[in-house]
């Protein structure tokens, strides 16, 4: 069978061919092309309000745009595929979108539930404002950074740079330490010996010391909490700061340096496991 007979079996002609091959090409550019314009139009308004003085509204605007842009692909090209089917006879845009949706129900059935559960979650951690873009979280076993929400995925980006993707159906448990404040906590290990509430009273002054020098993150006044422990070669004393949301790890380890300093000008170790040996004469 030449090129021709092929052709006429299938009801058409050489121009019409390349003619619909044109219109498919040209439905194509245009749906990249309205796809590109709003990616800009995005990257825009995320550009702006990564410079607005409002955090929380900035998170919340940056969320949605990058939802937006990833809903606005998977709804154009399929909408460009509807066209293209009615460009090439098979009846109206409307009814191709009706039989697609008809298709789509077959392919859940068949075992693709996890994408739409996926895009139905995804929905739901936005609406619900249980995370933003810009938020430290855990999910699940992951920890990092969100970097963008999408139709189906969250990005996360782990403290070591790490690019983490988590589809939103497998999302069970969340922990946003972006929120109002967290909790800074200090054990400080003491060796027995010691006068313990001279101690305190030392602590504490450190504490509200260097409360005072990052009074821009501190919510309330540090609090040294009474024995918390009793080890084999120490006993243990806990210093507690509310701080801004997801500072508290920074918190913690520079306040312990600054312990540490402290209990060496007053001449106070930090104890450490010793092994007495006695020898038998």
């Amino acid at each position: 069978m030449n090129w021709n007979e092929l052709l006429e079996q299938l009801g058409l002609t050489t121009s019409k061919l390349l003619i619909d091959l044109l219109i498919i090409i040209v439905v194509f550019v245009l749906a990249k092309l309205l796809h590109n314009a709003l990616s800009r139009v995005t990257a825009s308004v995320i550009h702006k309000a990564e410079n607005d003085s409002n955090e929380e509204h900035a998170k919340e605007l940056i969320t949605g745009m990058t939802l937006l842009r990833s809903v606005s692909r998977y709804v154009i090209y399929f909408i460009a595929i509807c066209i293209v089917i009615n460009f090439l006879g098979y009846g109206s845009v409307a009814s191709n979108m009706v039989a697609a949706a008809g298709i789509g129900a077959l392919v859940i059935s068949l075992g693709a539930q996890s994408i739409i559960n996926d895009a139905i979650t995804g929905f739901f951690i936005m609406f619900e404002r249980q995370y933003a873009v810009g938020d430290y979280v855990r999910i699940n076993d992951y920890e990092g950074t969100v970097t963008s929400l999408a139709m189906r995925c969250t990005y996360l980006r782990s403290w070591k740079g790490e690019k983490i993707v988590i589809p939103n159906g497998e999302i069970r448990t969340v922990i946003n330490f972006s929120g109002e404040y967290n909790t800074a906590v200090v054990e400080v290990p003491l060796p027995y010996e010691i006068d313990l509430e001279e101690t305190m009273k030392i602590l504490q002054e450190e504490a509200e010391v260097f409360a005072q020098a990052h009074a821009d993150i501190c919510n309330e006044a540090p609090q040294v909490q009474a024995l918390t422990s009793f080890e084999d070669s120490a006993q243990k004393l806990r210093v507690v700061q509310k701080v801004k949301g997801a500072v508290h790890w920074q918190f913690e380890r520079e306040l312990r340096l600054a312990i540490k300093k402290r209990l060496d000008q007053e001449g106070i170790s930090i104890p450490y496991p010793q092994v007495v040996v006695h020898e038998k004469k």
